[in-house]
C-alpha cells in the first residue's frame, strides 16, 4: 500500500468552500510541496502530492547538498500512477479527503470534514475556550441576534480608541480584519448579510511576544513535542518559526500543562500533529499570556521544522523564515555566497521560481544557526531577514 502526503496547506478554504484544491491557491500551496519534498527525501517515506514539478535548479541545488529530491506525484497524473491501487494510506496536512479507488480520484471525507469543521472552527473553540482569559471581549457571531447580543453586552465598554479583530470561522492566519468602534456595523453587514460567513470578533490588545506548543496525539493519548516562537507582527501576521535553545521558550511550556490537558479533552479522537498558538499582550502595564489563542488540529510550520530537525539533526537554533519575491536572476549561487560570509547553513525549502521562469510571490528559507548566542530569536530574526534583503536582492 503506497503511502502519499498531501500537504494542502489550502486545508481551511477545503473545509469553508466543501471541495478540493481551489485553484486560485494552487502557487501558494507550492511552498508546502517543496518543503515536504526535502522532508520526504529519505527511503521510504511518503510520495508527496504536488501541483505542478520543481523547479531544475532548485533541484541541482539540494543535490550539491547531498539531499536527492524525489519527483512527486503530479495531481494531473494521480489516475495513471495510481490506477492499480485498492487502497493508499493517504496522509495530509489537514485531514479532509480520502481514496476512491472506484474513479481513482480524491474527494471529501464527510466524516473527516465534518470533525475539522467541529474542532478546527474558531468560533466552536471560542465557545469551549472563553473563561481562559475574562479580560478579552471575545464572542462567536453567527447570526444577527449573536450581533446585537454582542453590541448589548458590550456597548457600554466601548471607547473611542478601542480596535476590534474580526476572523473568519475558517481561515488564513494574520487574514484578520480590525476596526474601530465607528466601523464595527459596516464590517459585520459585510461577514452577516454579503458574504453570509459567521466570524469571531475579540477586542484587539498590544502583542508582545508569539508561542506556540506543538504536539501529536495518537489513541486518545497527546502528547506535548516542542514549543516553538511565532515571528508575528503585533496584528498577528505570521512571518516565521524560531525553534531551539532559548530559556523564554521552557518558562512558556511551563505555564501551559493544565491548558493542554483541556485540549485533549476538547477533542479526544484527534490523531495527528497539532498545535496551541498563544500569545503576551500588554494589560495594565502588565504583561498577561493568553494560553489559547487558537489550536490547530493539522499540521503546521512549527510541525515542520520539528520533522526537519528530526530527520537533519544538529545541535543549534532553526529558523524558518518567509521572504519576498526573489528579483535576482541567479539567486542559488548568491546562497552560497551567503553561507560562506555569515557562516548559516541556508536551504530554500521552496524555488524561487515557477517551473516556466516566473519569481514566486512568496520564498520560504530554514536557516540552521549555532548554539549558544546571546540575542534573543526576534533579534535574530531580523537580522537573518535583513541580511536576506542584501544578499538576495538585484
Amino acid at each position: 500500500m503506497p503511502r502519499i502526503f498531501r500537504p494542502n496547506a489550502y486545508f481551511e478554504e477545503e473545509l469553508r468552500l466543501g471541495k478540493l484544491f481551489p485553484r486560485e491557491l494552487e502557487a501558494r500551496n507550492s511552498v508546502l510541496e517543496s518543503s515536504f519534498s526535502v522532508l520526504n527525501s529519505f527511503p521510504d517515506s511518503a510520495k508527496v502530492l504536488a501541483h505542478s514539478p520543481p523547479e531544475e535548479n532548485w533541484i541541482k541545488y539540494w543535490k550539491e547538498k547531498g539531499i536527492q529530491i524525489p519527483k512527486p506525484i503530479l495531481l494531473r497524473n494521480i489516475k495513471q500512477s495510481l490506477q492499480k491501487e485498492k487502497e493508499i494510506q493517504l496522509e495530509e496536512w489537514g485531514k479532509v479527503s480520502r481514496w476512491n479507488s472506484n474513479n481513482n480520484e480524491l474527494e471529501i471525507d464527510t466524516i473527516l470534514a465534518d470533525s475539522a469543521k467541529k474542532f478546527g472552527s474558531k468560533l466552536n473553540q471560542n465557545d469551549w475556550n472563553q473563561e481562559s482569559n475574562p479580560d478579552l471581549i471575545s464572542y462567536s457571531i453567527r447570526n444577527s441576534k449573536d450581533w446585537e447580543i454582542f453590541l448589548q453586552k458590550e456597548k457600554d465598554r466601548f471607547s473611542p480608541d478601542q480596535k476590534f479583530v474580526f476572523k473568519t470561522e475558517f481561515g488564513f492566519a494574520g487574514a484578520q480584519k480590525f476596526r474601530d468602534v465607528s466601523g464595527l456595523k459596516d464590517l459585520a453587514y459585510l461577514f452577516l448579510k454579503v458574504k453570509r460567513e459567521p466570524f469571531l470578533i475579540e477586542n484587539w490588545v498590544d502583542r508582545t511576544k508569539d508561542f506556540s506548543l506543538l504536539f501529536s496525539a495518537k489513541k486518545g493519548e497527546y502528547k506535548i513535542e516542542e514549543g516553538t516562537i511565532l515571528l508575528n507582527d503585533h496584528k498577528g501576521k505570521y512571518s516565521g518559526t524560531w525553534m531551539g535553545e532559548f530559556s523564554e521558550i521552557q518558562n512558556y511550556l511551563s505555564e501551559m500543562s493544565e491548558s493542554f490537558s483541556q485540549v485533549s479533552k476538547f477533542h479526544p479522537n484527534y490523531e495527528g500533529y497539532g498545535s496551541v498558538d498563544s500569545f503576551f499582550y500588554r494589560s495594565k502595564e502588565t504583561q498577561v499570556l493568553r494560553k489559547i489563542s487558537e489550536v490547530n488540529f493539522r499540521w503546521t510550520m512549527g510541525c515542520l521544522l520539528f520533522e526537519l530537525r528530526n530527520r537533519f539533526p544538529k545541535k543549534g537554533n532553526d529558523l524558518l523564515l518567509f521572504l519576498p519575491k526573489v528579483q535576482n536572476s541567479d539567486p542559488y549561487s548568491r546562497l552560497k555566497i551567503w553561507e560562506k560570509e555569515t557562516g548559516w547553513e541556508i536551504f530554500p525549502l521552496s524555488s524561487f521560481f515557477s517551473p516556466y521562469r516566473r519569481p514566486n510571490q512568496k520564498n520560504l528559507i530554514w536557516v540552521r544557526l549555532p548554539a549558544g548566542k546571546t540575542r534573543d530569536p526576534w533579534e535574530e530574526a531580523k537580522i537573518v531577514s535583513e541580511s536576506s534583503i542584501r544578499a538576495l536582492g538585484p
